[in-house]
């Protein structure tokens, strides 16, 4: 059942990505409803079978990056662009920058310290599958037991192992 939904929604995206059919012309065309259609989007998008990428070009950071670099004497410098300037959109904007580099990055052998809170959950949460042999993840401190917020501890480790 599972490989049928994959499937159809694999069919519906190249339909309304490649294609540039409307949602309603799919749903029309294949004996669906547009919700049916809306919903196999959002699947192939949940099961990595499309990934959007955004080329912003007012978004080309180097320089200030450059910049911070040589003026703090870092080695590298990452700038996330939020198009909403509310705490949400930062923490979107920031987690993913972050789960992309730590991709560029982590090799064989690694060993990844992770922390908690909502922004590194955010991060974990858009990491991408790397094939990697021989990585730990250590929690670089403790769960809090007593937060009146959750603070994702285990969630962290557990999806940065995955």
């Amino acid at each position: 059942m599972e490989q049928n939904k994959d499937r159809l929604s694999i069919d519906v995206a190249k339909l309304y990505y490649q294609s540039d059919y409307s949602q309603q012309q799919i749903a029309n065309k294949l004996d669906l409803s547009r919700p049916t259609v809306s919903r196999l989007l959002q699947h192939a998008k949940d099961k990595g079978f499309v990934q959007i990428n955004i080329i912003d070009p007012v978004e080309d950071n180097s320089a200030l990056e450059e910049a911070l670099c040589e003026k703090y004497n870092l080695d590298v410098v990452k700038i996330a662009y939020a198009p909403l300037n509310t705490t949400n959109e930062i923490k979107k904007s920031i987690s993913r920058k972050a789960a992309d580099y730590l991709h560029e990055i982590a090799k064989d052998g690694d060993i990844i310290g992770v922390s908690w809170g909502t922004t590194i959950y955010n991060m974990a949460l858009n990491l991408k599958h790397k094939a990697l042999k021989g990585v730990q993840i250590v929690q670089l401190k403790g769960g809090i037991s007593h937060s009146q917020s959750n603070t994702y501890a285990y969630e962290v480790v557990e999806l940065f192992s995955e």
